[in-house]
């Protein structure tokens, strides 16, 4: 009676393990033809000339942003040596979107283009008053960073920093003062 049980017990495990062996075959098949099929789909486009490869479209995008702008020769060699790092990179790696996301980026920068800065105290003050109420003492340092700069005639070594728990206002203050100084 026991090794009836027991007998019993393991064709039903046999059973079991059959019954998922067979779906995880049948999954696994399923994902084997599902990818053959898109890269035949892919190669065949390719070979059309209906679609470029990801790869191809993203060099091809980042190039496109990088011809209107006047880049430092240094900063050209990194951007060269990461385009060439994402053509070798497998479009599914972790890297090749830190790469990508370096590149875009590094592309989106205003190179070459430079505005001229505006340091009128009375523009600052109205642009800070329309953009931000409260925050005197705030206003108060912007606006005596933008008069010794005025002073000066020069803000090459300038730093502001702020720190503070998200949502207080750091960024838009930034861009109030980016405002404020006709910088882009």
């Amino acid at each position: 009676m026991l090794t009836l049980n027991l007998l019993k017990k393991e064709l039903e495990m046999s059973r079991l393990q059959q019954k998922i062996g067979k779906e995880v075959e049948e999954k696994v098949n399923k994902q084997h033809r599902k990818f053959m099929l898109m890269e035949q789909l892919r190669v065949i486009k390719k070979e059309l000339g209906l679609e470029k490869d990801d790869k191809e479209a993203m060099n091809d995008k980042f190039r496109t942003r990088l011809k209107d702008l006047v880049i430092p020769p240094n900063v050209k060699t990194v951007i060269d040596e990461e385009l060439e790092r994402l053509n070798v990179l497998e479009k599914h790696s972790a890297e090749f979107n830190i790469c990508t996301n370096y590149l875009d980026w590094l592309t989106s920068l205003p190179w070459g283009k430079i505005s001229e800065e505006k340091t009128d105290l009375h523009h600052a003050q109205e642009v800070l008053d329309e953009d931000h109420h409260g925050m005197e003492d705030i206003k108060k340092r912007i606006l005596e960073f933008i008069a010794v700069s005025h002073l000066k005639k020069s803000t090459h070594g300038k730093i502001l920093c702020f720190h503070g728990p998200p949502g207080v206002g750091k960024t838009s203050v930034a861009k109030s003062i980016a405002r404020a100084l006709n910088r882009e």
